[in-house]
């Protein structure tokens, strides 16, 4: 009876040590992104779509523009509350390789044609670019 307990108090442990509110798959809706010079530049998914995917301390990221292909990151995705990191392993673009990306990240929930919808709001830093970012969870 007590090593039933333990097994089942591990479980729960370790359930929610591996489990956060960002798990999922999310679709890009819109961002903003404010260059060191001053200029705004804004995207939505009108031409921009981009799919990111988030399972435990993983995950991975797609987009394209107009249909062509512009890359992928994938890494490691540490939890801090509402703080969280990409860190990049592998991408298209070997620049990113290695490098951490900060952000705070916060959910909304709302009712659209009688369906809960999520949508997830980041904000940080990539590149010296100040970014802003909603996505949206995907079914």
């Amino acid at each position: 009876m007590i090593s039933s307990a333990i097994v089942a108090l591990t479980v729960l442990i370790s359930a929610q040590a591996s489990g956060h509110t960002f798990e999922g798959n999310w679709y890009f809706v819109k961002g903003e992104y404010k260059k060191p010079d001053g200029t705004i530049l804004k995207a939505d998914n009108s031409s921009l779509v981009a799919v990111k995917s988030i399972k435990g301390d993983i995950f991975s990221l797609t987009n394209t523009e107009d249909g062509v292909f512009l890359g992928y990151l994938a890494g490691d995705f540490l939890v801090d509350g509402d703080n969280y990191t990409e860190a990049v392993k592998t991408g298209t673009r070997a620049k990113h390789h290695g490098k951490n990306y900060h952000f705070k990240g916060w959910l909304e929930t709302s009712e659209e044609n009688g369906k809960t919808v999520t949508y997830w709001h980041h904000e940080g830093e990539v590149e010296g670019i100040k970014e802003y970012e909603v996505w949206r969870k995907l079914l």
